[in-house]
């Protein structure tokens, strides 16, 4: 009696207690498939009801948990309140993980709070956060920020959740190479390494295999673009810093001497000289196209497509457009291909797109022709007698 009062007396009071490893279990339950997801047993030769289950092969950095607030009906939808308690450290997935993943770090802890207060017809959302520099609490609301207790959190209204992975050998290695860049060991070779790479390595559980390709380019050297902000993206380390990141994450590759690749160079003067030549083309033949009185034909070009032309030309976007793509504007009827009603498209000259079809190629020609009006030999006359007579007036 004793133990099914006190099981029972919460849950009259208010209500079941749900837990985030309720919900996660509940997500990667195994769901019995039947009816058309049968299969054929190849022991017994008898139709058997699937079982269809998943499990997670690696776990992300950060986590984000969705919680499903929200039923939406056929004629009305619903806000589901119920208080779903949450850890704010040592989330634990190894009931979820697939048995031959790699993974090693599957415990969370807590890094940040969305909650919805309201109704499914309206509301208003506010975040807490922890600060990394001093752990405590802050909730965000509009342009208010104030600090809260730890249980203020553990009490909200869960919507959304992120987690971020934990890991106290990784805080170790960052404590164990800032006490090595305290040493500061004289060293003959400087080392260049990722900032982007450093950045994941000090807040990661995992930053992976060391990455400097994202200031180099294929040839080892430096992309000339990428030559006047260089020092945003590198940071110098002495050799000794650079010999234990390597010999523990690996990756790379090793840098000790910045340069501006010379072969990217040369392909990026030819790169301007093509833009250079295809705007002042475009340029002129459209220009003779709008000063032409009444063209016998309009050659239909898709928007989409030209704009990243014009991105290209005029150097906001660092490469070619494909061939020209006009599916998206043309329609075929009787054998005839014809501009879509609506479409997304302008009009050239035959110049023009024979320039831009020579060099992208692609298609299909879409071409509109004026119709042809035919005027009235009297009524042409009695205008322009109309015009003398107003003249001499």
């Amino acid at each position: 009696v004793k133990r099914f009062v006190v099981s029972c007396v919460p849950s009259w009071f208010w209500g079941p207690v749900v837990t985030l490893q309720d919900c996660l279990a509940a997500f990667f339950a195994r769901d019995e498939l039947k009816g058309d997801n049968m299969y054929s047993c190849e022991k017994c030769k008898k139709l058997r009801n699937g079982v269809k289950f998943c499990k997670v092969q690696k776990f992300p950095e950060i986590l984000c948990i969705h919680l499903k607030r929200f039923r939406h009906e056929l004629m009305f939808s619903t806000k589901i309140s119920t208080h779903v308690s949450f850890p704010l450290e040592g989330l634990d997935l190894q009931p979820f993980l697939a048995k031959d993943s790699p993974a090693q770090i599957v415990t969370y802890d807590l890094l940040s709070v969305i909650c919805h207060h309201g109704t499914a017809s309206s509301g208003h959302y506010i975040a807490y956060c922890r600060n990394n520099l001093n752990n405590l609490w802050y909730e965000f609301d509009d342009q208010s920020v104030t600090e809260v207790s730890e249980s203020t959190v553990q009490n909200a209204e869960a919507y959304v959740l992120f987690y971020r992975k934990s890991s106290e050998e990784a805080q170790k290695e960052r404590r164990r190479i800032s006490n090595l860049l305290n040493i500061m060991e004289p060293s003959l070779l400087q080392f260049y390494i990722s900032r982007q790479w450093l950045n994941k390595f000090k807040t990661f559980a995992e930053p992976g295999p060391i990455s400097n390709n994202d200031f180099l380019c294929i040839h080892g050297g430096i992309p000339p673009r990428k030559a006047s902000y260089i020092e945003d993206l590198v940071l110098m380390l002495p050799q000794n810093i650079w010999d234990n990141l390597y010999s523990r994450y690996g990756g790379g590759p090793a840098v000790n001497h910045l340069y501006i690749c010379h072969t990217c160079q040369i392909e990026l003067e030819k790169i301007e000289k093509r833009r250079k030549t295809e705007l002042e083309i475009f340029i002129r033949l459209n220009r003779a196209f709008q000063e032409e009185d009444s063209p016998a034909t309009f050659y239909c070009i898709s928007m989409q497509w030209f704009r990243e032309w014009e991105s290209f030309v005029k150097g906001k976007d660092g490469d070619p457009p494909g061939p020209i793509d006009n599916t998206k504007i043309a329609v075929t009827k009787c054998g005839s291909v014809m501009l879509k009603q609506g479409a997304d498209s302008g009009q050239i000259s035959e110049e023009t797109w024979n320039f831009l079809q020579s060099i992208y190629g692609g298609g299909p020609e879409v071409i509109l022709r004026p119709p042809v009006v035919h005027v009235d030999p009297d009524v042409l006359q009695a205008e322009e007698k109309i015009e003398v007579e107003t003249r001499s007036l």
